[in-house]
């Protein structure tokens, strides 16, 4: 499933805005749900010369468990490690994830400075953007102003990243509810990823 996947993404052309971030994203997704993490990737574009800052992709169970390493959350350690020394330009740079950030990764991107932020695919149960009045009134008024949406992009592209998520989202949030120590995948559908 994944490798079919790939294969549609390396041959897609873009139609819509926000596509060519969309399919870096997805990329990126494939990649986090084959290492056996969730399948969710993101990217750091500045929005004026074009350029793909940074990739990442969900990293919480390979390497090493590491309950903070979201997809964004890689993205924006990379950044923040990269830039430590400097003053950081976060107004021109744009931030892509092929899934609505979850609340933890929405109120670090609020904390960033990252000023647009926007997702392939909608998540009704963890995700926050459409929640956001429910924060708590500071990360209401620090977010005021900026853009939390989902991404113009192509509906198949959507589709895609929550085929990515989907594929290991079952399996892995049960190993979460009983503890990360168990197999990760059973043995019978590893010939799957």
């Amino acid at each position: 499933m994944l490798h079919d996947l790939h294969k549609k993404i390396a041959s897609f052309k873009p139609k819509y805005k926000h596509d060519s971030a969309a399919l870096i994203t997805i990329s990126e997704a494939i990649i986090a749900s084959k290492e056996g993490n969730y399948g969710i990737g993101a990217c750091l574009i500045n929005e004026i010369t074009g350029e793909i800052i940074l990739r990442g992709h969900n990293r919480l169970f390979k390497p090493y468990f590491r309950s903070d390493m979201h997809a964004e959350m890689d993205v924006l350690n990379q950044y923040e490690n990269k830039n430590k020394n400097q003053n950081s330009k976060s107004d021109e740079l744009v931030l892509y994830t092929s899934l609505e950030p979850c609340p933890m990764c929405l109120t670090r991107i609020i904390t960033a400075g990252i000023q647009k932020t926007y997702y392939l695919s909608k998540e009704p149960y963890s995700g926050m953007v459409h929640l956001l009045n429910n924060l708590p009134p500071i990360w209401q008024e620090i977010a005021s102003g900026r853009i939390y949406e989902e991404a113009q992009c192509s509906e198949e592209l959507k589709e895609m990243s929550k085929e990515v998520f989907l594929f290991s989202s079952k399996i892995l949030d049960e190993r979460l509810r009983n503890g990360n120590n168990k197999r990760l995948y059973p043995r019978d559908n590893r010939s799957n990823i």
